[in-house]
């Protein structure tokens, strides 16, 4: 079975090395249109390519919603302390193992290890 051939593109400005980006910079308007369509097409990712990105997009997903969690965890840790400062909560009626439990995050499971005496 032959293989499909691959596709490609124009280049465009954003595609540019440095080295091409020195020389397009430098040239005429009229000049530059005619200086991208001489460089060699680029090629455009297949299928294996596009999944790859979409993984990688969900990883960033993850990671922003993780991010988001243990931010909110943060603020709300930081809000219970400046109330048992305060005396606006007595200390009776704060949980500590509710309030240290890892955040819930779909997709991901958290540990926090409490350092040793030495660390």
């Amino acid at each position: 079975m032959p293989r499909a051939a691959a596709r490609t593109r124009r280049p465009t400005e954003a595609d540019l090395s440095r080295d091409q980006r020195e020389i397009y910079d430098v040239l005429r308007d009229d000049l530059k249109e005619k200086y991208l369509k001489q460089l060699p097409p680029v090629p455009v990712s297949g299928i294996l390519g596009r999944k790859k990105a979409h993984q990688l997009r969900e990883r960033i997903a993850l990671l922003d919603r993780t991010q988001e969690g243990i931010q909110t965890q943060k603020e709300h840790l930081a809000q219970v302390a400046r109330d048992l400062e305060q005396g606006a909560v007595g200390p009776d009626t704060v949980d500590l193992r509710l309030e240290l439990r890892p955040p819930s995050i779909a997709g991901v499971s958290l540990r926090f290890v409490r350092a040793g005496k030495g660390e």
